[in-house]
């Protein structure tokens, strides 16, 4: 049996959720992939001193690009595909979304309360492809863009509400 302390983290362990009109709607049935890329931003300087570069790390240019088939009845597919159809921009083509760490708990959940770490960005939807051939499914694939810094916070996930703040959940030193 594999040690708990070299057990690699599982997909289903990460939820991502979309604000879609007052309410967070789950992106899971129908989505395919939602993947991260925090996309460093570097600034290099070689002194003149030195043979090496000096790299410091300045900011964040964090995507989430998805792929999903278009399920009509789920909101949150549904909400992005008609960012791209409507053709939205600026405001419009933005949501509330929220990465939250189901491995991460805060606290023991109960019936009432499932607390876990979890990070809330504005971002702006890019849809690229929406498509399917005869026969087969459609599906709709963009890029969620974060708008400025993440916040920092818990996510719960009965009542489906985010509170900001400086939380320590299980694997938090």
């Amino acid at each position: 049996m594999a040690s708990a302390d070299r057990k690699a983290l599982v997909r289903n362990k990460i939820a991502d959720y979309i604000k879609v009109g007052d309410k967070f709607e789950l992106m899971g049935t129908g989505f395919k992939s939602v993947n991260e890329s925090p996309s460093a931003q570097t600034d290099s300087t070689t002194y003149i001193n030195e043979t090496s570069s000096s790299t410091d790390i300045i900011g964040y240019e964090t995507e989430f690009s998805y792929e999903a088939d278009h399920i009509p009845s789920q909101a949150a597919i549904t909400a992005l595909w008609k960012d791209g159809r409507d053709h939205h921009t600026g405001g419009d083509a933005q949501h509330e979304y929220v990465r939250v760490d189901l491995y991460n708990p805060i606290g023991n959940p109960t019936e009432t309360a499932a607390l876990f770490k979890a990070r809330k960005f504005i971002v702006a939807n890019e849809v690229s492809d929406y498509e399917g051939d005869g026969g087969e499914k459609v599906s709709v694939s963009g890029t969620l863009h974060a708008v400025g810094d993440p916040i920092q916070g818990k996510f719960d996930t009965v009542t489906k509400t985010f509170t900001a703040g400086d939380f320590k959940g299980a694997y938090d030193a």
